[in-house]
Formats: C-alpha cells, sequence, structure tokens
C-alpha cells in the first residue's frame, strides 16, 4: 500500500513511525527538502503543493492520499479525486472546515453548540456585533490561522481598526463573541469510511501565548463531561461523513461545552496517545483511510502529560542534556527533526505516565526544563 501525505511535517512524521510496522509505503509532498518526515522516507517530493501539475504527478504513485494539515485548497484536493484518487479527509470535509465561518455555520446547523459569530465584511460589522455581545470580542481570520495566528482581541472601540487593518492582510474576517471559560478541553474522534467511531478521552489543554504548552489526560473529565463531548463528536463525523482522525477543541465552563474549532487532521493534542493510549492517533488515522478497524482508545495507564518542546532562541537545533528525560522512567522524549529553531516553534514534545497526575506535570516541566534544543 503506497499511501501519499500532503505535508512533510512532524504530523506526516508520527503518522510513518507510527505505522511503518505495517510496512506501508509512504510518500511525502513536502514545500522543503529533507523536511522533518522526509527524513524517515525514501520517497519524498520537494514542491508547492498548490501546483496542480504537480499535485497529479505525485498522487498518480499513490493508492490513497491525506494530509496533516488543512490549509490546502479543497479545490486542489477535488482535482486530485476528479483523476480517480481516493483522498482522506475529503475536499468536501476540507471545504466545509478549513473557513472558519463556513465550519462555524456548518456546526450550528448540526446543532453542536458553538459561541455567537458573524460574518466581518467592514468595521460596521465588529461595531455591531460588540454593540449586541459587549466587550471584549475576537476578530479572526476566516483561513490560514493556527496557534493564536489570526486572532485578534478587540477589548474596546479603539482596539476595531487597528484590529481590521492586522487582520485584513490574510484575507476574509469573522468575529466571535468572547468567552469566559474555566477550562479548554479536546478531544479526538476517528472514523473510518465504513462509519465505525471511536472516540478518545477528554484532555484538558493548557495555553501560553496561544500556543499548546501542556496537554493532561486524567480521569478528570469522566462521568457527564465524557458523555457530552462523545456525543458531540459522534454527530459532528457522523454528519460530515468524515474518514480519518478529527482534532475538537472546545471551552469548558461548568458542563457547558461549546466547540472552538475542528482539525481535519491529528492534532497536536493527541500527541500524548503514542504512548498513552493503546492505539494512537497516527495509527488510527492511517487505519480509518484505509476503511480498517479503529483500535482501542482508552488510555494504558491512568494518567499521561504532554508538554511541547517549544524554540527559545534563532538559529541551528542542536540537541542537548537528552539524558535528563531518557533517565526517567515512563518519560519519553520525541524530536521532529527541524533542522532550525525559532521562539514558539514546536521542535518536540515529551510525554509522561504515571499513577499521580500532579507528579507527571512536575516530571513534564522540570525535564523539558533541562533540555536544550
Amino acid at each position: 500500500m503506497k499511501i501519499g501525505i500532503l505535508g512533510g511535517g512532524q504530523l506526516a512524521r508520527m503518522i510513518i513511525e507510527q505505522c511503518s510496522k505495517f510496512a506501508f509505503e509512504f510518500h511525502i509532498l513536502s514545500n522543503e527538502k529533507n523536511s522533518p518526515a522526509g527524513q524517515i522516507t525514501k520517497y519524498e517530493t520537494e514542491g508547492d503543493w498548490n501546483d496542480e501539475k504537480l499535485l497529479l504527478e505525485f498522487s498518480k504513485n499513490c493508492d490513497i492520499l491525506t494530509l496533516e494539515n488543512e490549509f490546502i485548497d479543497h479545490k486542489k484536493l477535488k482535482v486530485i479525486e476528479e483523476s480517480g484518487k481516493r483522498v482522506f479527509p475529503s475536499s468536501d470535509n476540507i471545504k466545509l472546515i478549513q473557513d472558519k465561518l463556513i465550519q462555524k455555520n456548518t456546526l450550528k446547523k448540526s446543532g453542536i453548540p458553538v459561541a455567537d459569530f458573524t460574518e466581518v465584511k467592514d468595521i460596521k460589522d465588529i461595531e455591531d456585533f460588540a454593540a449586541k455581545n459587549g466587550y471584549p470580542v475576537i476578530l479572526k481570520s476566516r483561513t490560514m490561522g493556527y496557534d493564536g495566528k489570526g486572532n485578534f482581541e478587540i477589548t474596546a472601540a479603539g482596539d476595531i481598526q487597528t484590529g481590521f487593518d492586522e487582520l485584513r492582510e490574510r484575507g476574509e474576517l469573522m468575529c466571535e463573541k468572547f468567552v469566559k471559560f474555566e477550562k479548554e478541553i479536546a478531544t479526538q474522534v476517528v472514523r473510518n469510511f465504513s462509519g465505525e467511531i471511536k472516540v478518545y478521552p477528554v484532555v484538558e489543554t493548557i495555553q501560553k501565548n496561544h500556543i499548546c504548552e501542556l496537554v493532561i489526560s486524567a480521569g478528570q473529565f469522566e462521568g457527564n463531561i465524557t458523555r457530552k463531548v462523545n456525543e458531540i463528536a459522534k454527530k459532528i463525523v457522523t454528519d460530515l461523513q468524515y474518514t480519518g482522525v478529527m482534532g475538537i477543541e472546545m471551552f469548558l465552563n461548568g458542563e457547558e461545552i461549546l466547540v472552538n474549532e475542528l482539525a481535519p487532521r491529528v492534532h497536536n493534542s493527541g500527541h500524548y496517545t503514542i504512548e498513552g493510549s493503546y492505539t494512537s492517533q497516527f495509527e488510527n488515522h492511517v487505519r480509518a483511510i484505509l476503511n480498517l478497524p479503529p483500535g482501542n482508545t482508552d488510555r494504558v495507564q491512568d494518567n499521561s502529560v504532554m508538554i511541547n518542546l517549544l524554540g527559545k532562541r534563532q538559529g541551528e537545533s542542536r540537541l542537548k542534556n537528552a539524558g535528563t528525560v531518557l533517565k526517567k522512567e515512563k518519560t519519553y522524549l520525541h524530536m521532529y527533526g527541524k533542522k532550525q529553531t525559532r521562539p514558539g516553534r514546536k521542535m518536540g514534545h515529551i510525554t509522561v505516565l504515571s499513577s499521580n497526575v500532579q507528579s507527571a506535570v512536575d516530571t513534564a516541566y522540570i525535564v523539558s526544563g533541562e533540555l536544550d534544543f
């Protein structure tokens, strides 16, 4: 089986790492040579995935294709599908998800709880929305936003022009009501082409400077929260007839849940599943697109904590002090093979398993702080 992945970053790398045991042949289309994923397969093509001719040439060598990000134009995916190749998630799914306004409208029509939102075409749309909902409000780029990029918090009328001018260069805009939440939570849901669905445990995500810093998978959300999240996740992928793994980010306030964003791919909040679950999100994604039965999504231990390793400087990446992580029991280091580091760039992650959640959190912070990369 020849599996093509559009994108060569760390998500594609971990898909290959987790599924190499099946002896699949992975082909990577990356915009850089010797990408993180390209380093571990001999089938790497360097090029622009917006080049239709290149996409078609690349797809000829693949039995099936998937993607590691939602930024490729759904129209380009449609071209591949029209050539007779299968792509999962499908171009129809990506069309409904990659534009955040269309995504929120799709969720709302399905009865999924979301914060109030509106399309923004000019300054007055923001003023009217703020007058209705009060400040602050969140101005968002409808596409190409991630890790806080493409968001602008408007706290008063005087911020509107600044936010509008800053974000409109990125494309079309929307505005959302500011959500006061107790916790940010997430899950991954997997659905294969036949409609079999499994949902991973609900995790808490802790953000720093709009980038996920820590993911905690423990038993704190078992019961009503898990039941509600499972219902939401299953309805979303069923209504979309989705195939693959989807990440779902949510806000939690008491027992009220609002869906924030969907990610039509494996997701940062599920990296802990490599060691923390019986079947990782990466393996389950490949199982799903090949219409194989999804694997067990349960935790293998009471608590799993994942901490992102974010770049702190500008320059060449050189890993030092790895022994501080490797000497710890049930502590796992993953580096993504990125040659250059910069502040805030995701360079790797560490997962800690423990019977005590606070011990796992403490260990994660200590060992990550001792690393130099």
